[in-house]
């Protein structure tokens, strides 16, 4: 039970020590960003409804995309592994003001079940990489950006925090520090009162071509202030290569 409030606590309070402002990026993107919705096969969970997901086409392909730590918060503690098995039934996606235009995934492609939850290195490859079995959601899928990031750049955040209850998806604004090991450090500039909910959120730049996934954060001691720490794409487009190369064998 302690890990499941450790987990979730790096989903709900993801640094209310920033100096940046509380408010919304007047940058515009066409509709991106989706919400996590589960039906589980037995019990009560406290759960329907958590974190926030996109769609990435790569190649000749189109995958839906959240943040694995999620999974660690919905598992209870005797089923921390990398699946989905006689846990959850149903896994749908949707905008928070367009629940009826769902994405419905079909497998976990990165499913291990050998990969303990409970291990802090889910965060060095904190994504989710599904399969869709359908999609009848307006949203825009994301592309790879291909250039390095500069220092300084702009970045956004496009989601919802788990405290709201409907509206158009949010934009909040960020400014590259620098990478560090599978993450990328962005100061805060334009941002919500609370970040919970943003797990899983696309990390775009001035175009629109992603970046980075919304992840958890970090307390950077040469700037002195909690930056947020979206997992870059790196081995997400590894993964997706070496998925795509075994699939046309």
């Amino acid at each position: 039970m302690k890990n499941i409030f450790h987990y979730l606590f790096l989903i709900i309070a993801l640094a209310s020590c920033s100096p940046g402002i509380i408010s919304v990026s007047e940058k515009q993107f066409p509709p991106i960003s989706l919400i996590n919705h589960y039906e589980y096969f037995n019990g009560e969970h406290e759960f329907n409804q958590l974190g926030t997901a996109f769609l990435l086409k790569y190649k000749n392909d189109t995958f839906a995309i959240t943040a694995k730590h999620i999974l660690a918060v919905l598992k209870p503690d005797s089923l921390k592994n990398l699946t989905l098995d006689n846990f959850i039934k149903n896994w749908t996606m949707s905008a928070l003001n367009k629940q009826n235009e769902i994405v419905t995934i079909d497998k976990l492609l990165n499913e291990d079940k050998n990969e303990s939850l409970k291990s802090k290195t889910i965060y060095q490859k904190d994504w989710l990489v599904f399969s869709i079995k359908e999609n009848k959601a307006k949203v825009i899928p994301l592309e790879f950006r291909e250039k390095p990031l500069v220092k300084g750049e702009k970045l956004y955040a496009i989601g919802w925090t788990r405290h709201m209850k409907e509206g158009n998806q949010r934009v909040y604004e960020f400014e590259y520090y620098k990478t560090k090991g599978t993450h990328h450090l962005m100061k805060k500039l334009i941002i919500p009162e609370k970040m919970g909910g943003l797990s899983g959120a696309p990390v775009v730049d001035n175009d629109g071509k992603l970046v980075g996934i919304v992840s958890n954060g970090e307390f950077n001691l040469f700037t002195m202030e909690k930056m947020l720490a979206p997992v870059g794409t790196i081995e997400l487009k590894a993964f997706l290569d070496n998925y795509l190369n075994n699939k046309t064998e």
